[in-house]
């Protein structure tokens, strides 16, 4: 079963968040991700919100690539991922306003 998944980072910033992204490929997509939305938060964290395949698959991607990944740029800890089940999943292109 699909599931979603937030992840606030109190502690990242906009260019760290960057440096994660390159050093993660971010082109480079999970094939069991089936969604990925970053941005800051209204309290100024570095959030994320995805949808998974499964909880078992956003697991594996955190142990395998992620918390590499988080070292490799100097980021300490690794966040901590809330999960729901997904039972609607509708997307649509949003444009980008910068």
């Amino acid at each position: 079963m699909p599931v979603a998944m937030l992840v606030d980072n109190p502690e990242v910033s906009d260019d760290e968040s960057a440096r994660l992204r390159e050093q993660l490929g971010q082109q480079e997509k999970p094939a069991d991700r089936l969604l990925h939305i970053g941005g800051p938060s209204p309290d100024g964290d570095w959030r994320v919100i995805e949808v998974w395949e499964s909880e078992a698959a956003a697991h594996r991607f955190f142990e395998e690539r992620l918390e590499p990944a988080l070292r490799a740029v100097g980021i300490a800890g690794r966040p901590q991922a809330h999960f729901w089940p997904v039972y609607t999943y509708v997307a649509q292109t949003v444009p980008r306003g910068d």
